[in-house]
């Protein structure tokens, strides 16, 4: 059955997150995420705020860094998460991007992806064993010191790459290609996911593959393409060099008017065949019809991305009066 979840930025106020809650908690939304980029505001507060005002989906950072964030502050942050939203938190974590703005290198990602997973789940377990990774340690002496879960949370491991979405398939509950709204693309993931699986014994099917991207919603098609080009702009020069089946041929065009400081000229030089694989954008039935593409070429969950629309609230009250119902028809 197709599912939704839907994922906001952090860039606003407490009482703008408390807004959308309310607007959310209306709508049957499987996970509830906020991102983890860089030079906007850490995740928690948002997921505390969100987690306060809903009472039904997951939530989690879609993604920590294992670079940026320690396993332990992870650990502790879910924990006070997973207490706040009464048992609904879950662990979202992956390579990121933007880092060389910070000159921050990530030598081995997977294998701190893998240790970053394996570390988390034993602080919130309780486990006081000693953890010797090849990346991170743990002595006996390292446990969280206050009220924690006791048991493992659901894991997303966000990529695009075929070793990080097969290290999924070994490691974690879900995948998401973040960014990705490409229905051509899927039979390839799936078959990543695939190896990654079998290879730790696990079913392939248990593993829900997530596709997320810029979700813009309005009735007037064209005012949705207008915010979805300038949001996909933005980031189109990480996406498009990482989709196995399409590479942008703007791409360059738009990111020297991007390092012009040019965000108009990058918006207008994206071609509606990138727009449709980068992001979903339109009316309620041009929505519809992208996303039947999708979960028809095999995606499990599409995460209805930041902006979506142009005023937020509306956005999410559009789709969930007049797309998500058609999906549980």
């Amino acid at each position: 059955m197709a599912r939704f979840s839907i994922s906001f930025q952090s860039d606003k106020s407490i009482a703008e997150y408390r807004e959308l809650a309310a607007v959310v908690e209306r709508f049957d939304f499987q996970t509830v995420s906020v991102y983890q980029d860089l030079f906007f505001q850490p995740p928690w507060p948002a997921l505390f705020e969100l987690a306060e005002n809903t009472t039904r989906p997951l939530l989690g950072p879609a993604v920590v860094n294992p670079y940026l964030s320690h396993p332990v502050l992870v650990a502790g942050h879910l924990a006070i998460l997973d207490e706040v939203s009464r048992g609904r938190a879950y662990l979202g974590v992956g390579r990121g991007a933007f880092f060389e703005a910070i000159g921050v290198p990530q030598p081995r990602p997977l294998r701190a992806i893998r240790e970053t997973v394996e570390l988390v789940q034993r602080f919130l377990r309780g486990d006081r064993e000693p953890y010797r990774g090849e990346i991170f340690q743990a002595s006996e002496q390292a446990y969280l010191r206050f009220p924690i879960p006791s048991r493992e949370l659901p894991v997303l491991v966000g990529g695009w790459g075929p070793k990080t979405v097969a290290l999924a398939g070994e490691i974690a509950d879900m995948v998401k290609v973040g960014g990705c709204a490409n229905p051509e693309s899927a039979p390839i993931f799936r078959g990543y996911l695939k190896t990654g699986a079998l290879a730790a014994g696990r079913d392939p099917k248990s593993i829900e593959l997530v596709y997320g991207a810029v979700t813009v919603v309005d009735h007037d098609a064209r005012v949705a393409e207008l915010v979805a080009r300038r949001n996909v702009a933005m980031y189109v020069g990480v996406t498009g060099r990482l989709d196995p089946t399409y590479t942008p041929p703007e791409m360059n065009v738009v990111e020297r008017a991007l390092a012009a400081g040019d965000e108009e000229a990058a918006a207008a030089a994206l071609t509606e065949e990138t727009l449709r694989r980068f992001c979903t954008y339109g009316t309620p039935r041009d929505i519809i019809a992208h996303m039947e593409k999708l979960f028809d070429a095999g995606v499990d969950v599409f995460e209805l991305g930041t902006p979506h629309g142009v005023r937020e609230p509306d956005a999410i009250r559009l789709l969930g009066e007049e797309v998500l119902p058609y999906f549980k028809t």
